[in-house]
C-alpha cells in the first residue's frame, strides 16, 4: 500500500465518519452512534490485525514488512494467534454496538468505552515506542497514522452521540 492509498482511505472513513454524525438527528443518533462505532473498528481492523495477519503469512518478497520467511515458525504461530484473536475481538465489539449499544444499554457504553480507552492508549504508546507511523514522533518512518486517527476519531464520535442521545429529555405525554 502506498502512503496516497493510505491516505484516500483514511479521508474515505473521515467523510463518512463526519456523515453520520451530521444524519444522526435525521436517522437517530443510537443508530448513527451504533454505526460510527463500527466505522471505527472497522478502519483499525483494517490497520492492525489484518494487517498483520497479511504480514505474518507474507514473506518479505511478498511485502517489505512481510515477516513469514523472517522469524521462527513458533514466533509466526503467536504472531498469527494474536491477530486473529484482536480481529476476533474487534467483531465482538462490533456486534455489541450493533445490539446492546444501539439500545444504549449503559453495560455496553461501558465496555465500548473502556476498549476505546485501552486501544487508544496501545496506539499512542506504540507510536511513540515502537514506530512513529509517519509521525514526526517516536522512531520509523512512514505513514499508518491517518487510519488510526480516523478510527479512533470514529469511534470516539460514535460513543459522544450515544452520550447525546442518552441527554434528550424526556417527552412526558398526559391522557
Amino acid at each position: 500500500m502506498t502512503a496516497q492509498i493510505a491516505m484516500a482511505w483514511a479521508l474515505a472513513g473521515l467523510v463518512a465518519a463526519l456523515a453520520l454524525v451530521l444524519l444522526s438527528g435525521r436517522i437517530g443518533r443510537e443508530r448513527a452512534a451504533s454505526w460510527l462505532v463500527v466505522l471505527g473498528l472497522v478502519v483499525l481492523a483494517l490497520e492492525e490485525p489484518l494487517l498483520t495477519l497479511f504480514w505474518s503469512v507474507a514473506g518479505p518478497g511478498a511485502d517489505r514488512d512481510g515477516m513469514a520467511t523472517l522469524v521462527t515458525e513458533l514466533a509466526r504461530a503467536h504472531v498469527l494467534d494474536s491477530a486473529a484473536m484482536a480481529a476476533g475481538l474487534l467483531v465482538l465489539l462490533g456486534w455489541i454496538a450493533l445490539t446492546a449499544f444501539r439500545r444504549g444499554e449503559r453495560w455496553a457504553v461501558g465496555v465500548l468505552s473502556t476498549a476505546w480507552v485501552v486501544v487508544a492508549a496501545i496506539v499512542v504508546t506504540t507510536t511513540l515506542a515502537v514506530h512513529g507511523r509517519g509521525l514526526p514522533v517516536g522512531p520509523g518512518s512512514g505513514f499508518g497514522w491517518e487510519q488510526l486517527a480516523v478510527g479512533l476519531l470514529a469511534w470516539f464520535a460514535g460513543l459522544w452521540v450515544m452520550r447525546q442521545a442518552s441527554m434528550r429529555p424526556c417527552s412526558v405525554s398526559s391522557q
